[in-house]
């Protein structure tokens, strides 16, 4: 692989109020921000390009500190697509390909080198990865028709119903070829891989599939957020034991998290480093992130909570979004479907579905 480019240029407007104050790479996972996961997937197959625009001093900041001898950001000066970052970044560094190009939206356990591997195998201009989803999700993504060789034979993006029967899902990992690279429309506006280039490449040249059967989220809201870190439970997740405290696994509970006598956490619970939890307080299926407090008597369920949060005594919050910097005081309940935006003080009881910016 000439490149391994990651593209992170994404606002990640469904996920707010919790973007608001962080680009979606950097949303954690099993308190791990998801750049990193991705970044340790691919660091040995060739250099890393992250493309950024949103929030893209702090993608840039994260990966000097943490990848600066794997990998460098380059910034787009204006949203130019998935399809547009990649031949912006041909262009710049003229790669020659074949390139590795990965969404830093989704979490998955995809084995990259696989995806390479299978790419040499087939020899064709590209190689696309899919992942089956259920038939009611398949009109929000781009659906292959493949043939008995794993020839792709159909995209269609966004269908109605399964075409074909097909329930294979664009999994936002692909290889191209040089001739894929020259192909991407250089124009204004937003370049889009699946509308702009895979059919233009479908008329001349063939383009293959691997199929991926594990771990895929794109977490593109709230709740897909929460799903993402669930699935990680079931697999890295663990069985936790804190003096006094009641844990029901799987759990992920950084070491330094303070857990009060008597409380109660998990199951699918994630307590980010520095977080803590007071005397009999519940959590439930939630994920507090680096730095959230919980007062004692407090219960959580189906939340996420952001960064330095504080949630006060005998405050209630079921399937809700905190996000960074919020101060709940005691007593107050925050309904389901509802969501604070960071960095505000919440004085009284939140009803259902409402939104604080």
């Amino acid at each position: 692989m000439d490149r391994v480019i990651v593209l992170a240029g994404g606002f990640a407007t469904r996920l707010r109020p919790l973007s608001y104050t962080r680009p979606k790479p950097l949303f954690p996972v099993l308190d791990k921000p998801l750049i990193d996961w991705i970044v340790e997937g691919v660091k040995g197959i060739a250099p890393v390009v992250v493309s950024a625009r949103y929030l893209a001093h702090m993608i840039r900041d994260h990966i000097s500190r943490r990848w600066n001898d794997v990998a460098t950001v380059v910034e787009e000066s204006r949203p130019l697509g998935d399809g547009g970052a990649v031949a912006y970044i041909a262009d710049m560094l003229s790669l020659n390909g074949p390139v590795l190009v990965v969404n830093g939206d989704v979490f998955t356990d995809v084995d990259y080198s696989a995806v390479v591997n299978a790419h040499k195998k087939y020899g064709g201009v590209a190689t696309i990865a899919f992942v089956e989803v259920p038939p009611e999700s398949v009109s929000k993504y781009g659906i292959a028709v493949v043939d008995d060789s794993m020839r792709l034979r159909g995209f269609v993006e966004k269908p109605k119903e399964p075409p074909g029967g097909s329930r294979l899902a664009n999994a936002g990992v692909y290889v191209f070829e040089a001739e894929a690279l020259k192909a991407i429309p250089r124009r204004r506006g937003e370049v889009k891989i699946a509308k702009d280039l895979i059919p233009a490449l479908l008329e001349k040249h063939d383009i293959y599939v691997y199929i991926h059967r594990g771990i895929w989220h794109d977490i593109g809201t709230p709740a897909d957020y929460l799903k993402a870190n669930f699935a990680a439970l079931d697999k890295w997740g663990g069985v936790a034991e804190r003096a006094g405290a009641e844990i029901t696994p799987p759990v992920y509970i950084a070491g330094d998290v303070e857990i009060g006598e008597g409380a109660s956490i998990g199951p699918y619970v994630v307590l980010g480093s520095g977080s803590r939890v007071g005397k009999y307080s519940r959590i439930r299926n939630s994920v507090l992130m680096r730095g959230a407090s919980v007062e004692p008597g407090s219960h959580i369920s189906g939340s996420i909570i952001g960064e330095e949060s504080y949630i006060g005594r005998w405050a209630r919050i079921v399937d809700a979004v905190i996000a960074d910097g919020v101060y709940v005081r005691d007593e107050v309940s925050v309904g389901r479907n509802s969501s604070v935006g960071p960095n505000r003080e919440v004085v009284e009881d939140v009803p259902e579905g409402s939104t604080l910016p």
